[in-house]
């Protein structure tokens, strides 16, 4: 049976009306529909969690006692994508991949906040933040989307939404694995199986079961549709979604048996597709409408596609190419294809599509599936005004006004005068009553002149807190987790006999790689490997994220942890991924292993033992976390700061993996004053990093007191066993006082809890005893001190303080 699909010429008197015709769909619902629709979302609305039950069961055949019985969770998930075939996981990883990696592009440029001062001082901006809670619908039934879960929840997962909640169908109870595998990559937080109209509303509004969203977004039947529409301005929604289009501009250089299939493509959806082919060579779209008569009884969905060609396709032939891009830009497909050998002197011309593919080897269906860019596009001729889903959807922005005192002055006459006009005499004398003399400056206004003034400084800089010393002098200093002790008098006496001898007026030499080479030695570092050494490991830890900065890198790392992971990755203007300890401060394995695949770190540290909390982690764990990192091409950081308390290292993991290295610090050795931190790695990976580098990083005068150091290894050990004994001491003597919780710590510092974190520090700090006061730094350690190990002296002053406190 042939295809009688429309054939079309611009040089047609009747062209207009012609192509009009072939454009007009009717989005309008069908009356019963819509009444339906009414009835459901009142159900929803008003009977909550009874009414999805009945009607889950009514619709889609599957009964339920509880909507906690709908609701699929991560564990299911992740099992789910465990079960599929090894290249199924490929391919959903791969896209997954693709389409993250292409979202934080998109999030790089379109969803930072901003601000700036004018010559005035105040501040304007805008400040981006993400939703709170986002629901996606994916069709369900007789067929399966996992590529609708990964376009729609990637980009919710890069924005940052706190929770991302998913409706599926799953008629008779039927649950595809793909579908769950996907949601399991994309960052998914929970499923509901439940489909149509009710999910809709039981996302819009909420039930005692089902949390209510801010924001729907994702495709559906006519029911969902009609109900994205009524619940629309008590949530936000993406789009109302017509039915998918094509339009293919061919200059006849591509073969036609793949036009005629990208034409296909689209027809196969449904009968009211539409699939357009606009060309200036005649003889090329005959052969198309061959090719497209041979193929179509091979297709499954042969009906379907002739169907759709028959009522909505055309094959239209131009007066030329750029006549071609001019028509293209009127209908404003969906999806675009340039199939073209020169698509680049194209592309310039074509301004409204939702997708945009270049070139013949760029079909359609790899944009639907794999290329990266989302597949949620405006239909139906809303790209002129409307653009793909992406990251933007799912962010927020606010506006920043912050007006100085000038600026008042400035700006007060002016919004005066336009409220006259208007008649808001309230308005007006507000801005007026700004410009009286006032006797009590804001914090900002009372900073020094030109403090206001921060010229070229990045608005995220400003907006930074700077890393807090606090001043110690004449306190007992238990805040920053430094060795007590000192050198014996000779030692110290040979130590500036040594220093003594350092050419100052050169730049350190061959003495630096001497000592990285010593190291090596010292920490028994692998075969294969080597050793880069740091002013600090904060400035290795920096060197690291300028190595891996590239557009939508990303740095993971377990939170609470050390400042410096997430401040570095800022200045690096990269993305910092915080994924939560427990409440135990143990690491979160799942958690962790669904942010690795989600955003493919560059960098992902593992402080070992962490810092603030002193724990150490389960080593199969961290087993496993090292192997997902490695598949996903990042680079493990195990930052042993605090080594030298801990009865356990990760060197030897430098022999085995070729993506792991190790970060330590000579600092918590007795050389806090040196600053003097080495990064051990691979040699191929290790001579890459050098390359970032300063030269001379490392001073002379440091480098020769970490000789010393190495030389007199024995002494700074014995003082290493002291603070461990201390620590066991401090732990005995906390662990008795009244509402402390002391937490496991393998470093030379404790965690603990009080009933009030904040009149505890203060009230040491007032006995001349100073602390880290960290409660603020992250919910988890709300009412948490860092104590770090003193002499023996040191704690028993700090035992003696808190009996009186507490």
């Amino acid at each position: 049976m042939s295809v009688s699909i429309r054939q079309l010429s611009t040089t047609s008197a009747q062209f207009d009306s012609e192509l009009t015709e072939v454009l007009h769909w009717s989005s309008q619902t069908d009356g019963e529909i819509e009444q339906r629709v009414s009835e459901i979302i009142q159900s929803v609305r008003h009977r909550g969690d009874a009414a999805v039950l009945e009607l889950t069961q009514r619709l889609d055949g599957l009964q339920a006692e509880h909507v906690q019985d709908l609701r699929i969770g991560p564990e299911l998930m992740r099992e789910a994508f465990e079960s599929l075939a090894p290249d199924q996981q490929h391919a959903l990883r791969t896209a997954a991949h693709r389409i993250t990696h292409y979202h934080q592009h998109q999030a790089q440029m379109s969803t930072r906040s901003w601000s700036y001062r004018d010559a005035h001082g105040s501040l304007l901006g805008q400040k981006v933040t993400p939703l709170d809670r986002v629901g996606i619908y994916v069709p369900g039934g007789k067929a399966a989307y996992p590529s609708s879960v990964l376009m729609n929840a990637i980009p919710a997962q890069v924005a940052g939404v706190g929770e991302i909640v998913m409706a599926v169908p799953t008629p008779a109870g039927e649950r595809n694995r793909l579908v769950l595998a996907a949601a399991h990559l994309s960052g998914v937080h929970a499923i509901y199986t439940m489909g149509g109209a009710q999910a809709v509303a039981a996302l819009a509004y909420g039930t005692q079961s089902i949390p209510r969203v801010d924001k729907i977004t994702g495709p559906g039947n006519a029911y969902v549709a009609s109900a994205k529409r009524r619940v629309f301005g008590q949530v936000g929604i993406d789009m109302i979604a017509g039915p998918s289009e094509i339009l293919v501009i061919a200059d006849g250089s591509a073969p036609p048996h793949w036009v005629a299939m990208d034409l296909f493509s689209q027809a196969e959806h449904d009968e009211l597709a539409q699939s357009l082919l606009l060309c200036p060579d005649a003889g090329y779209i005959e052969r198309v409408r061959q090719e497209i008569e041979r193929w179509l009884p091979q297709m499954p969905r042969a009906d379907i596609i002739r169907a759709s060609l028959q009522g909505r396709g055309a094959l239209i032939l131009t007066r030329s190419m750029q006549e071609a891009c001019a028509l293209s830009n009127r209908i404003a497909p969906e999806h675009l294809e340039v199939s073209s050998t020169r698509p680049d002197q194209w592309e310039p011309l074509l301004r409204h599509a939702g997708a945009i593919f270049l070139g013949a080897y760029t079909s359609e269906s790899l944009g639907d599936y794999c290329a990266g860019p989302n597949h949620v596009l405006p239909t139906s001729g809303t790209a002129r005004f409307s653009s793909p889903l992406g990251v933007y959807d799912f962010v927020k922005r606010s506006s920043l006004i912050e007006v100085s005192q000038a600026g008042a002055g400035y700006l007060g006459p002016l919004a005066g005068t336009l409220a006259d006009g208007e008649g808001l005499f309230a308005h007006a004398l507000a801005a007026r009553l700004r410009l009286e003399p006032h006797t009590h400056s804001s914090a900002h206004e009372a900073q020094a002149p030109d403090a206001a003034w921060s010229g070229p400084i990045r608005a995220d800089v400003r907006a930074m807190s700077a890393y807090v010393v606090q001043p110690g002098n004449g306190m007992i200093k238990l805040d920053a987790m430094e060795n007590p002790f000192t050198l014996p008098a000779a030692l110290q006496a040979e130590l500036g006999r040594r220093l003594a001898t350092v050419a100052l007026n050169r730049y350190p030499g061959e003495r630096i790689q001497a000592l990285a080479d010593r190291l090596q030695q010292f920490a028994q570092v692998p075969p294969g490997c080597s050793v880069m050494l740091g002013n600090g490991s904060d400035e290795l830890i920096d060197l690291l994220c300028a190595a891996c900065q590239a557009p939508g890198a990303t740095v993971l790392a377990p939170v609470p942890g050390f400042v410096m992971y997430a401040q570095s990755t800022q200045l690096r203007g990269m993305e910092f991924v915080g994924v939560a300890l427990t409440a135990d401060f143990e690491l979160d394995e799942s958690a962790m292993r669904n942010a690795i695949r989600i955003h493919r770190p560059a960098l992902t540290f593992l402080a070992y033992p962490n810092n603030p909390t002193a724990n150490l982690w389960d080593d199969d764990a961290l087993d496993r976390l090292v192997v997902e990192v490695g598949q996903q091409g990042g680079l493990v950081v195990f930052d042993e700061a605090y080594q030298p308390f801990s009865p356990r290292t990760r060197m030897a993991q430098l022999g085995r993996h070729p993506h792991v290295l190790v970060l330590r610090t000579l600092s918590k050795f007795g050389l806090a004053g040196v600053r003097l931190g080495y990064l051990c790695g691979p040699q191929a990976v290790m001579a890459q990093i050098n390359k970032v580098r300063p030269p001379y990083n490392v001073s002379a005068l440091n480098a020769e007191a970490a000789w010393f150091a190495l030389d007199h290894a024995s002494e700074y050990e014995i003082q290493a066993q002291r603070i461990a004994q201390q620590r066991q001491w401090l732990e005995q003597q906390l662990a008795q006082l009244p509402g402390v919780r002391v937490f496991p710590s393998q470093a030379n510092m404790l965690l603990v809890r009080v009933q009030d974190s904040q009149r505890t520090f203060d009230a040491l700090k007032a006995r001349k005893i100073l602390v880290k006061h960290i409660a603020p730094a992250h919910p988890l350690l709300a009412q948490c001190l860092r104590l770090t190990v003193g002499s023996a002296e040191e704690n028993q002053a700090l035992i003696t303080a808190l009996k009186e406190i507490l």
